[in-house]
């Protein structure tokens, strides 16, 4: 085994134990998680606005519409900021994209249902995903002043405990392959 693949290898093990911890302490703070992601996420789109407000004017003159360009990453800074002062709406708007996250990605799976009515295997797997997919967004909609600053916070620690769980995974499978 190489010096890389050992230090690769242990970083593996490290790592996942490190997303793991940390995935624990998000679920146990599910209310700090979902507000420090909703403004982590409302700074970035705040900057996105901003460079692109800078970047459509500095490209004007090749462009055909400038102005449309300008507006709307200056629509992007706004709400970026808004989102920004506002972080309990902030979470309120996310927790509803979720919710038609979820909506969307049910019908998706209805129709793959359809679609392989003679495959039963992928035809129940699909419908029952879909059922699972429609029942979440449900709950969360008709749910939605608790669940809307837990639920980000709740699925971003899940998240980390699942990618640490995968890392220690491959870390032991690659502890097979080189014994």
């Amino acid at each position: 085994m190489t010096k890389t693949t050992a230090y690769l290898k242990d970083y593996l093990l490290s790592e996942g134990i490190f997303l793991i911890i940390i995935g624990i302490i998000m679920i146990y703070m599910l209310q700090s998680t979902t507000i420090i992601f909703s403004l982590l996420l409302s700074t970035g789109i705040f900057f996105i606005g901003i460079y692109r407000t800078i970047n459509s004017i500095v490209t004007a003159k090749n462009t055909s519409s400038p102005f449309i360009s300008i507006m709307s990453g200056l629509l992007l800074t706004a709400a970026g900021f808004y989102l920004m002062s506002h972080p309990l709406f902030n979470t309120l708007i996310l927790t509803v994209a979720i919710a038609f996250f979820f909506v969307v990605e049910s019908i998706k799976s209805f129709s793959i249902a359809i679609e392989t009515k003679e495959f039963k295997q992928i035809f129940w797997t699909a419908l029952f995903s879909g059922i699972i997919q429609l029942i979440l967004a449900v709950l969360i909609i008709f749910n939605l002043n608790s669940f809307s600053f837990t639920l980000l916070g709740f699925l971003i620690g899940i998240n980390f405990v699942f990618s640490g769980i995968t890392c220690i995974s491959s870390f032991l499978q690659a502890k097979e392959k080189t014994v």
